[in-house]
């Protein structure tokens, strides 16, 4: 990705992280960590990293065929 794209997606999260900061609501916090600003920015990021990951193994485990898969003779 070109620095364009780091730039903005790096913009976004201070963004987002300042209004969590500015605008957020502790008080009908369950759960430790939704007091913590930021949390849901990161955990989503994380979520998505580890749903690209996890595809990318199975597709290649399971779902890719070496090249010459249709010119084999059985």
């Amino acid at each position: 990705m070109s620095r364009r794209w780091w730039t903005a997606i790096g913009g976004t999260a201070v963004a987002s992280v300042a209004a969590e900061i500015g605008l957020h609501d502790t008080s009908h916090a369950v759960f430790p960590w939704h007091s913590v600003p930021g949390f849901d920015l990161l955990w989503g990021a994380a979520g998505c990293l580890a749903i690209i990951v996890v595809s990318k193994a199975i597709g290649k485990a399971w779902l890719q065929r070496p090249d010459d898969y249709w010119d084999r003779t059985p």
